[in-house]
């Protein structure tokens, strides 16, 4: 699979280790050069909202964990959903769950900015599959 320009993966997960693991799989891998990690939904829609004073936004693949404190993975889904058009169209999230759920599975696939839903930890295969779905136009 040849990387695609510019793609970048935002991690977004309560779990440090998960995280930790998650970025060494996507470096190992060369899916992304860059790869920025957050422990708090708010920061990374923080982070996204900075992201409208670029002149273009780069390719994004947002994992997002569904459990979480504080903001789950719904209620990001809910904030960002009011974000523009720009950074939106963007962005391509895949869900992410230790514990496949059959309400976060049904709540995951009713929502239409969800591309997928993985199962935590990552598996190579899984991940690259879904990212070669996502950018089945650049490869």
């Amino acid at each position: 699979m040849n990387s695609i320009p510019d793609l970048r993966v935002i991690l977004i997960d309560d779990n440090e280790i998960d995280l930790l693991l998650h970025e060494k799989l996507i470096d190992l891998q060369q899916i992304s050069k860059t790869v920025l990690s957050f422990v708090n939904a708010n920061k990374a829609l923080e982070f996204l909202s900075s992201n409208i004073t670029l002149p273009r936004i780069p390719p994004t693949i947002i994992l997002l964990d569904i459990q979480m404190p504080e903001m789950d993975g719904f209620e990001f889904l809910q904030a960002f959903d009011s974000y523009p058009h720009k950074i939106k169209s963007q962005c391509h999230i895949v869900m992410v769950s230790s514990s496949l759920d059959y309400g976060d599975i049904t709540r995951t696939n009713a929502n239409p900015m969800v591309v997928k839903l993985l199962r935590k930890p990552l598996l190579v295969k899984e991940l690259k599959e879904t990212v070669a779905i996502i950018f089945k136009d650049f490869i």
